[in-house]
């Protein structure tokens, strides 16, 4: 009986794991995303408990595979509907209750809402906001009043409460500063979910013959991909050998999303081809020679942009926050307005006419990313922060 009293007491005096919770609102999106975060966590801690709250879909067992537990959580599209908002508010209460992390990370403004409604008590958080979206910038009433209460309710939350705010540009951060932002947020600014370039290699141009210029994205209104196929059709492209090659998924459960018949219209235009959803990006770049990212509203940082830029291809993208702040304009590529596809179909016409200009904004497209942009930055500085609070 002595033994079993002395193990016991052992057991109780061990040091407990330290529990790092994510909350991201869907499993694909963590997955295709932000995998490297494990890998900044496991940099501090190898034993750290890894726990992920999400939307479980066809992800899950890919992200279990890493070590990482999985708990769903219900966050519906559009869930900044207030009773959808209110139900994951009251089911993320409960799971920070059971699971007690150390640290909890929440990713993308939905879960970074529902996280500081939810109450999160005196527990070290991160804010990692990857875009801002229509709420920053609609304007009907009902968006400005939503905007303003929950936007409110952030920055009471980070004056009040100690906790670090992750961004992907500084327009996000300009931004909530409009809100009352503290100057003195513990902010950091990455570039993006980052992306491997040995993963991603340099190709080489695929030549005059036909050039191709890829979409690779979400089928959905805020993409722009309509704005693409109007610039593709314009005289100055058609009279080039010039192709659209979309690769994406139509998506039904987004309030924005192009109907099945639209984009199949498209792909019976002489000059587009639709390859749904695709998985090999090296693939993608191999054919085409331009990426456009004709994104209507903002951005946070696209990674397809990254991908393309690592594989050394120049990129046509609009001006809007995320794509401004990787492309300079007339070095990696074009910067054009948003919902102008005249200005579009002229910067697409100019790359497919110069293969010269091609390679070699390609070349600096591929510097850029190497120069802070790439998943070991990443991993580096989200390690330092998790190491920090971790300490404190």
């Amino acid at each position: 009986m002595a033994g079993n009293d002395e193990t016991k007491s052992n057991a109780m005096m061990a040091p407990q794991a330290r529990t790092l919770m994510f909350v991201c609102a869907e499993d694909w999106f963590f997955h295709s995303h932000f995998l490297p975060l494990v890998k900044a966590a496991r940099r501090v801690d190898e034993k750290i408990r890894i726990v992920l709250v999400t939307n479980t879909g066809a992800k899950r067992e890919a992200i279990e595979r890493f070590g990482v537990e999985t708990i769903p959580l219900d966050f519906q599209r559009g869930s900044l509907n207030p009773r959808a908002l209110a139900r994951a508010v009251l089911g993320l209460r409960r799971l920070i209750r059971m699971v007690r992390p150390d640290i909890i990370h929440f990713i993308s403004l939905v879960p970074v809402l529902t996280g500081v409604l939810a109450g999160v008590g005196d527990r070290k958080t991160i804010l990692h906001v990857t875009g801002l979206g229509t709420l920053a910038e609609g304007g009907s009433v009902f968006l400005r009043l939503l905007r303003a209460g929950l936007f409110g309710f952030l920055v009471r939350h980070v004056r009040t409460r100690k906790c670090v705010m992750l961004f992907e540009n500084p327009d996000d951060v300009h931004d909530l500063r409009r809100h009352g932002l503290p100057a003195d947020t513990d902010i950091a600014i990455l570039g993006g979910a980052g992306v491997n370039p040995a993963q991603y290699p340099p190709l080489p141009d695929p030549g005059d013959d036909e050039v191709r210029v890829a979409f690779v994205g979400r089928l959905i209104a805020s993409k722009g991909v309509d704005i693409l196929v109007e610039a593709m059709g314009m005289p100055e492209v058609r009279k080039r050998r010039v192709r659209l090659e979309i690769h994406g998924e139509v998506d039904p459960g987004n309030p924005g999303a192009f109907a099945r018949e639209e984009v199949a219209a498209w792909n019976r235009l002489d000059y587009v081809h639709w390859h749904g959803f695709t998985t090999d990006i090296l693939q993608v770049w191999r054919r085409a020679a331009i990426c456009a990212v004709p994104t209507r509203t903002r951005e946070g940082m696209p990674r397809a942009m990254l991908e393309a830029a690592a594989c050394a291809r120049p990129l046509v993208v609009t001006d809007v926050p995320g794509c401004r702040h990787f492309v300079r304009n007339g070095k990696e590529g074009f910067v054009v307005p948003p919902e102008d596809p005249k200005a579009l179909a002229g910067a697409i016409a100019r790359l497919a006419s110069d293969r010269h200009l091609r390679v070699k904004m390609g070349q600096l497209a591929r510097q850029r990313v190497m120069k802070g942009f790439s998943e070991e930055h990443i991993i580096s500085r989200v390690s330092e922060i998790y190491r920090k609070l971790l300490k404190a």
